[in-house]
């Protein structure tokens, strides 16, 4: 099973392939996105034959997405003979704003966002495994705040290997007091949640209008899927393929912070260019349109006759022959 962008197999085995020189499309080196112990540890693995596929691939992604890289993968030796079933999103779709996971309560969130006018607000989170600097983070206060957009801001410090949802709702976060300020001068504008946030329901709302997002391809698929343009802030890992993706590609959305300036402070002037070009310019409109055209695809490829549906099936007949 393998839970990142297909098309980031394609890219890591060939950085000059026809795919990426035709869309412009960059790979990083994988030294440039990840830890020198996690590089060692995917080494090792390989290796000692734990990175190759034994009875095929399963993946969570689609045709509609990349239809093209999936083919290309096929081609592969190391799949001669095999099967890639691309089975993807495996997120629920949900349907309209009143649906929500089971058993789960709904979150006042939701209840904000009811009052909202549809595509009105901007919905921000970094994810559960990356911390922004406090300065980083003044600096997409203001943006936010000096934009004048609806908004919801997830902005929690990562976990950190505890299997809970830290940080707490009513816990204090590290950016406690730039918070205060921030929340009495966008009070009826926007809110900031530090604890865990329904972001399925956030993203399935009609009021959501586009993602601020690391990248992860989770996060990418459900928002996506839910037929929502993403402004691509990646930090590490497969993100930075996922934004070149997704901005080049699949032209569903806007780069906010490219990786080679991981280490500066993106300023607010910066930040609020890119929310206002994806919230109200002619082509922040038309990518929200592409990326909603992707989200009906998606719902098509896992109905019934689609082509996640029909991967799933043939996987389970081949599993169960």
């Amino acid at each position: 099973m393998q839970c990142v962008a297909v098309s980031y197999n394609v890219a890591f085995k060939d950085a000059g392939h026809r795919l990426l020189r035709d869309h412009g499309m960059v790979f990083h080196p994988v030294e440039a996105c990840m830890p020198e112990e996690f590089n060692e540890y995917i080494a090792k693995t390989w290796d000692d034959g734990q990175g190759v596929a034994v009875g095929g691939m399963v993946l969570n992604t689609c045709r509609a997405l990349e239809g093209e890289f999936i083919d290309e993968e096929g081609k592969s030796p190391e799949y001669a003979g095999q099967k890639i079933f691309s089975v993807g999103p495996l997120n629920p779709l949900l349907l309209d704003a009143s649906a929500r996971m089971p058993g789960q309560a709904r979150h006042e969130c939701l209840d904000w966002l009811d009052r909202q006018p549809p595509a009105s607000v901007l919905y921000v989170s970094f994810g559960t495994t990356s911390s922004l600097l406090g300065e980083q983070a003044a600096e997409i206060a203001a943006a936010l705040r000096d934009s004048k957009h609806r908004f919801i801001w997830v902005l929690r410090d990562a976990d950190r290997g505890v299997i809970t949802d830290v940080q707490e709702e009513g816990t204090e976060s590290r950016h406690a007091t730039m918070l205060s300020e921030f929340r009495r001068q966008t009070e009826g504008t926007g809110l900031v949640i530090t604890g865990w946030a329904p972001q399925l329901e956030i993203l399935a709302h009609d009021a959501t209008a586009a993602f601020m997002s690391h990248c992860g391809w989770n996060s990418t698929m459900e928002s996506l899927s839910h037929g929502k343009p993403i402004l691509a802030w990646p930090m590490h890992s497969d993100q930075p393929w996922d934004a070149e993706l997704i901005c080049k590609y699949l032209k569903a959305g806007l780069l906010v912070r490219p990786l080679e300036k991981r280490n500066t402070v993106v300023p607010s002037e910066a930040i609020r260019e890119v929310i206002d070009e994806a919230m109200v310019s002619e082509e922040g409109l038309q990518t929200r349109k592409r990326a909603e055209k992707l989200g009906e695809s998606i719902r098509a490829a896992v109905a019934d006759g689609g082509s996640s549906h029909k991967d799933l099936e043939e996987f389970i007949a081949h599993i169960t022959r």
